[in-house]
C-alpha cells in the first residue's frame, strides 16, 4: 500500500502544481504592461471624415436682355453657365480682344462690363444672334432700418 500512497501523493502534488501554474498565469496576464522607455508617439491628425469635395462656388449674374428675355451667368474660374429661359449651356473662357469671352463650340457668351449677348458660334464670328442687348440687372438694395 505505500506505493498507492505514494502515487495518490504524486497525483494530489501534481494538482496543486496545475492549479499554481494557472493562479500565476492569470495574475500575469491581469498586470498592466510596464511603460516602455521610448514615449508613446502622438496620435495623427484626424483625416477627412467623408471623400466629398466642397461644392463649387458660382458666382451668379442676372441679365435683363431685349423683349425683357431674361439670362442667367454662372461663373466659377474659366467656366460659365449660362441659363436662358430655354436653354442650359456650359462653357469655358476663351481668348477675347475685348472684353470676357465663353464658349461650348456652339454657342458663345460675351459680355464686357454691365452688357452682353448670346449668339451661335460661327468660324468667321457671324453667327445666329440668340440673346441681345443684355444688361446686368442691379442688385436691389435691402431696406434700411
Amino acid at each position: 500500500m505505500s506505493i498507492l500512497r505514494q502515487k495518490s501523493s504524486l497525483n494530489h502534488l501534481a494538482d496543486w502544481v496545475i492549479l499554481g501554474f494557472l493562479m500565476a498565469g492569470t495574475a500575469l496576464a491581469q498586470q498592466t504592461p510596464s511603460t516602455p522607455d521610448v514615449p508613446a508617439k502622438a496620435p495623427a491628425t484626424p483625416g477627412p471624415t467623408n471623400n466629398i469635395r466642397p461644392a463649387i462656388k458660382w458666382k451668379e449674374f442676372n441679365y435683363t436682355c431685349e423683349a425683357g428675355a431674361k439670362l442667367t451667368v454662372y461663373l466659377h474660374s474659366t467656366t460659365a453657365k449660362v441659363r436662358t429661359q430655354d436653354h442650359f449651356f456650359l462653357m469655358r473662357q476663351t481668348p477675347s480682344a475685348d472684353g470676357t469671352r465663353y464658349s461650348d463650340g456652339k454657342v458663345f457668351w460675351w459680355s464686357k462690363g454691365d452688357a452682353g449677348f448670346l449668339q451661335e458660334d460661327a468660324p468667321d464670328g457671324d453667327g445666329r444672334m440668340l440673346v441681345k442687348e443684355c444688361t446686368l440687372d442691379k442688385p436691389t438694395d435691402p431696406a434700411k432700418p
